[in-house]
């Protein structure tokens, strides 16, 4: 049996009540428009949470010491509802692509929201880190005068790791950038690297590849080719479970030797060029900190 939040008071005070275990909603990225400002909410969650919704939603995701604020349209009587300015500037950070999802649970808070965000293959994504900006990185709730009674030498070495952490996500934001420049007269697609990446397979647009390469439910070999001319053939497979979940996924052992002979990490951005028919060339942008060096430096000696 749901249970009722408190009715908060004056201003939000004509909000209806919202059950504190309300349903989630799914916002459902089908095509490239749905990327931009003006995507529209799903009905039945205008109909349940549109008298919780001031002009904007505060959106918190996991890794993300700050939240998203995006600005909410609505109707002339309130039946439809758009997200607007902040919602492109998301759909960026987090690399939305056609066929994923991002999954929204009411907080209990008045326009405040969970969200969750999954791929193509319904595995969720591992996100990128979005600070605060702090200092030292280090949330101010949690700092004293004291520092807790910690030496001076250890203090410093938290210090060094915290930063290097703040710089991880400056260098992945400032490696996004700088491929960004990246022009072509030829079909060219961007990847970041993760953690699930360099571990097994490599999810691509399921748009580009169906438009560019091969037919939902087909697999290819796909050729990529570094500017130093080194190739490596790696296979290429679009799976279709209907109509509107389609994806596809580069995997193979020459995946995984493109992956340690190019020396990838976390972070870095590969932008694969069409240059041929299913032949990539393969532009690396690299995003490095070294952790351990910064870490060493703080160390007490």
């Amino acid at each position: 049996m749901a249970t009722f939040s408190r009715p908060m008071a004056s201003s939000n005070a004509r909000r209806a009540l919202i059950p504190e275990d309300s349903p989630s909603f799914c916002i459902k990225i089908v095509t490239d428009n749905d990327l931009r400002d003006g995507k529209e909410l799903p009905e039945m969650a205008v109909k349940i949470y549109r008298n919780c919704m001031e002009d904007s939603i505060f959106l918190k995701v996991p890794n993300c010491e700050t939240l998203w604020p995006i600005e909410v349209k609505k109707s002339a009587h309130g039946g439809r509802m758009w997200l607007h300015k902040g919602w492109q500037e998301f759909a960026n950070f987090y690399s939305l692509e056609q066929g994923y999802l991002v999954f929204v649970s009411y907080k209990g808070e008045h326009s405040h929201f969970q969200g969750r965000i999954f791929h193509w293959n319904d595995v969720e994504i591992e996100y990128p880190i979005r600070g605060s900006g702090g200092t030292d990185g280090i949330p101010k709730r949690k700092r004293t005068s004291a520092h807790g009674g910690m030496p001076n030498a250890y203090l410093k070495a938290a210090r060094a790791i915290s930063n290097s952490s703040r710089s991880l996500g400056n260098e992945h934001q400032n490696v996004l950038s700088t491929a960004n420049s990246f022009k072509s007269d030829k079909p060219f697609i961007m990847i970041k690297m993760t953690a699930y990446y360099l571990r097994r397979e490599m999810f691509i647009s399921a748009s580009f590849a169906t438009k560019h390469l091969c037919r939902a439910g087909a697999s290819c070999d796909l050729s990529l080719q570094t500017p130093d001319m080194r190739t490596w053939i790696a296979e290429l497979i679009v799976y279709e479970t209907t109509e509107l979940r389609v994806y596809a996924k580069i995997k193979g052992a020459c995946w995984k030797a493109f992956k340690e002979e190019n020396h990838l990490e976390e972070g870095d951005v590969c932008v694969l060029e069409l240059i041929e028919e299913c032949k990539f060339r393969v532009s690396i942008f690299r995003a490095r900190v070294k952790i351990n060096e910064l870490s060493e430096a703080g160390r007490p000696r």
